[in-house]
């Protein structure tokens, strides 16, 4: 009976620990991320990543080459479908989970870490990165490294750890150029305690390790290649495809993108927690690490063509603030037990019923643009053409059929039509609405085309806000249909 006694508290004991909880919360993480990876079929950024990543070399190379060599070795290593292209990707999302756990320990305690562990593996917004061949889940693991090891070198006055957040940096803006708006959160939080406001009267001391020769260490390095701007060139490079805000992305579109991902509990907790916790060091670090990049991004959404998930990056900073609200809930005396555990479920049940939209209805947030073309593969005849609004889809999926571009066939539609009834043959038309909806915004040419082709299949998809559905129309010889 003692034996089993001592048996039993043992069991007690271990599960207390948190470490079998990271483990569950890392194999929950890794199962969604790898659910239905090579089952999405690609979308328009990722198949100009893909195409990209193939052609990546020191003649070819990128300003941002961290995601495509990832991408390239991943399908060097799995193949060139979307699971191939995106296993790198993926493994990036799943060890960015016990990461930030050990980020969470680290600024607050063991709870923390486990709280925003488990906001980040169940996160849809993240969930969706990690299945893309693109570069925005790298900046989320980078960006963790970095704030991370920039805290502990303050904290701790040691180099080692700054300079762990130079190379972890270095490696964000690799992985995505607006991503560096991380290093402006990181001087604005070391000159907070330097000129302490309002705000911060209530602040603890400045941190030990808060010495010139460590930030020299970080950002004297950083700013080295800010000379660069004076070339000509180098602008152009850098700028090349910003445009002006085509998009109109407003700072009102910003936002709720943020919102939007994050999940509105997680958001709400955040704020609230930033309001009143603004004395204590970790948060302080944590509200500079999201609040600066995103007033910086407010202010380019009126200038350059930006999007609310170049903010991506700083996700972690904001499930972190949400766990530490839950936690100062938590820890509160006044409030009896069983209400500290309402937020946290109230945030994991939003967070699970948004994944399950995520993969029920939202068919991952992606188009079913590889479904529309195996209609195609299967009907398709010799000197069929294929009208797409973004050809490098057609050009992947049906390498074999002349690809024309709908931008194309609207700028001059009659010699489009001449040459149809000259060579005759068939057209299909591969309809997107959430280009179609851009570059054909008055129907004009989606009439015209109704008139000529029949509708064959549809799929429709509405994600993340958006109409995503895809059609295709079959047109015969012009012969037969007359002016």
């Amino acid at each position: 009976m003692h034996n089993a006694s001592i048996f039993r508290s043992n069991i007690v004991r271990k599960l207390k620990e948190p470490h079998w909880l990271i483990f569950l919360i890392l194999f929950v993480g890794s199962f969604l991320r790898f659910s239905h990876l090579g089952v999405w079929s690609f979308w328009v950024d990722e198949v100009l990543t893909v195409a990209d990543a193939q052609q990546f070399s020191m003649k070819h190379f990128q300003i941002n080459p961290i995601p495509y060599l990832a991408v390239r070795c991943s399908m060097s290593m799995a193949g060139t479908n979307e699971w191939g292209a995106r296993l790198i990707p993926c493994l990036a999302g799943v060890v960015s989970i016990p990461l930030l756990f050990l980020m969470g320990k680290s600024l607050f305690n063991q709870r923390v870490g486990l709280l925003a562990s488990t906001f980040l593996a169940l996160s849809s917004w993240h969930l969706f990165w990690s299945q893309n061949a693109r570069s925005y889940v790298f900046t989320v693991l980078f960006a963790t490294l970095a704030a991370w090891s920039f805290y502990r070198a303050l904290e701790t006055d040691k180099p080692v750890f700054m300079v762990a957040s130079l190379v972890s940096t270095i490696l964000l803006i690799l992985s995505h150029l607006p991503a560096g708006m991380l290093i402006p959160a990181f001087a604005g939080y070391a000159i907070s305690f330097w000129r302490i406001g309002t705000l911060w009267d209530n602040a603890q001391v400045r941190p030990f390790g808060l010495r010139s020769r460590n930030l020299l260490i970080f950002f004297l390095p950083l700013a080295t290649p800010l000379l660069l701007l004076a070339l000509p060139k180098f602008r152009s490079d850098l700028f090349s495809g910003w445009g002006l805000n085509e998009w109109q992305r407003s700072p009102l579109y910003i936002l709720f993108t943020l919102i939007h991902g994050l999940g509105v509990p997680v958001a709400v907790v955040a704020f609230f927690t930033a309001l009143t916790r603004p004395a204590d060091r970790a948060v302080r670090f944590l509200i500079c690490t999201a609040g600066v990049p995103l007033f910086l991004l407010l202010i380019a959404s009126r200038l350059f063509n930006v999007a609310g998930y170049y903010l991506f990056f700083t996700a972690p900073a904001y499930f972190l603030l949400s766990a530490v609200g839950c936690d100062q809930i938590w820890r509160a005396k006044q409030i009896p037990r069983p209400l500290h555990y309402i937020l946290p479920c109230v945030i994991v049940v939003t967070m699970l019923s948004q994944d399950y939209i995520y993969f029920r209805v939202e068919n991952g947030g992606r188009p079913k643009w590889r479904e529309a073309f195996t209609t195609i593969r299967s009907q398709m005849q010799v000197g069929d053409r294929v009208v797409v609004a973004i050809p490098p889809m057609s050009q992947y999926y049906l390498p074999e059929l002349e690809t024309i571009s709908v931008r194309a066939v609207m700028d001059d539609t009659e010699e489009f039509e001449r040459r149809w009834k000259l060579e005759g043959g068939r057209v299909w038309f591969v309809v997107d609405a959430g280009n179609f909806n851009v570059v054909d915004s008055g129907e004009q040419f989606r009439g015209w085309m109704r008139q000529r082709a029949k509708l064959m299949r549809t799929y429709p998809v509405f994600a993340r806000a958006m109409d995503r559905t895809v059609s295709v129309y079959l047109g015969e010889s012009q012969l037969r249909f007359g002016p």
